[in-house]
């Protein structure tokens, strides 16, 4: 799946992580619980030491976009190590072993490639030291500083261990022509994340919302050592956005 400029120009307005499509399809994506006596901390707090002690994760994914009414399905795989390598790999809707469109981030730069366009979109990554979570791109380390969370009662999902972490920028970082919200599914059964959610409203009312689900989640498994890493096809037009 090809992201629009729409989508682009959307996303340099939120407050998060600007590229939630771009990084995981965004995610998100490395690691509540069925207790419905526990707080959105508690829950929290065992989400991020899953985290913590977790090296990557792999998963298949479905992508589903809503904008101005269009809905839009793309599928794929995504694999993650901390604390800034990913892989992500559109696949055509008919044949998954068709690549339609393939990221990556080596910790420095992040690379796009689309072989319909024989084209790659080279970026700098805003902070390659720091930590990237898929689907919000902060480090979980600073979650409880950047955005105000709650849980959002589910009651298909709740029985089954799976919980709703909802997340809104605290006031004074959110951009007021946009309002933001993410969202993460997580089980407890082993505390992975088993969706991930973005939603945008602008100033005149549109909005944009993308959803991720995984399945086949795989957590420290053993990788190539090149998985991350991107070479330039031969012939391919590379459009160097990194010093922008």
């Amino acid at each position: 799946m090809i992201r629009q400029n729409n989508w682009r120009t959307v996303l340099r307005k939120s407050v998060g992580f600007q590229k939630f499509l771009l990084a995981v399809p965004l995610l998100s994506l490395l690691f509540v619980s069925s207790a419905y006596s526990q707080n959105v901390d508690e829950i929290f707090q065992n989400f991020k030491q899953a985290y913590d002690k977790s090296d990557n994760f792999s998963a298949n994914f479905e992508e589903t976009t809503l904008f101005a009414n269009t809905k839009s399905v793309a599928r794929g795989r995504i694999v993650f190590r901390k604390p800034n390598l990913l892989r992500r790999e559109y696949v055509g809707k008919k044949d998954a072993a068709k690549v339609i469109q393939v990221t990556v981030f080596d910790g420095e730069y992040g690379w796009t490639y689309t072989p319909m366009l024989d084209q790659v979109n080279k970026m700098k990554l805003d902070n390659p030291k720091g930590q990237l979570f898929p689907g919000i791109g902060a480090s979980l380390d600073d979650f409880e500083a950047m955005y105000d969370m709650a849980l959002v009662p589910d009651e298909f999902a709740n029985p089954k261990g799976i919980h709703n972490i909802e997340l809104t920028p605290k006031k004074g970082l959110a951009n007021p022509a946009v309002k933001e919200k993410f969202q993460i599914w997580v089980k407890s059964d082993g505390w992975l994340p088993v969706q991930v959610g973005h939603e945008i409203e602008l100033e005149d009312g549109s909005r944009q919302s993308a959803i991720v689900k995984f399945s086949e989640i795989k957590r420290d498994k053993k990788l190539a050592p090149d998985l991350f890493k991107f070479v330039v096809p031969e012939d391919a037009e590379v459009i160097d956005l990194s010093e922008n």
